[in-house]
């Protein structure tokens, strides 16, 4: 019985550490949620996410102040969306 507990509790913190938010600041000070790493396409200039409800978006790097993981990111004087 402990074999099991312990081998679901441990399944629980491997999910739990690959569903990372990450917070994208923009420069106006909005912050964008991401489920997991942005990637940034380095020639084209643009990160690509997936925002919290599963759609996969991009935004220009000019436009981006900070991508961090949310526990990481700054919160004072910033406005939050979803």
């Amino acid at each position: 019985m402990k074999k099991i507990i312990s081998i679901l509790l441990l399944a629980t913190v491997i999910c739990a550490g690959c569903a990372t938010r990450y917070s994208i600041v923009l420069n106006d000070g909005e912050v964008l949620t991401a489920r997991g790493k942005p990637k940034f396409d380095q020639q084209k200039g643009y990160y690509t996410y997936k925002a919290a409800d599963g759609q996969t978006n991009i935004i220009f790097a000019g436009k981006v102040r900070e991508v961090a993981p949310s526990s990481m990111v700054e919160k004072s004087g910033t406005q939050f969306i979803r």
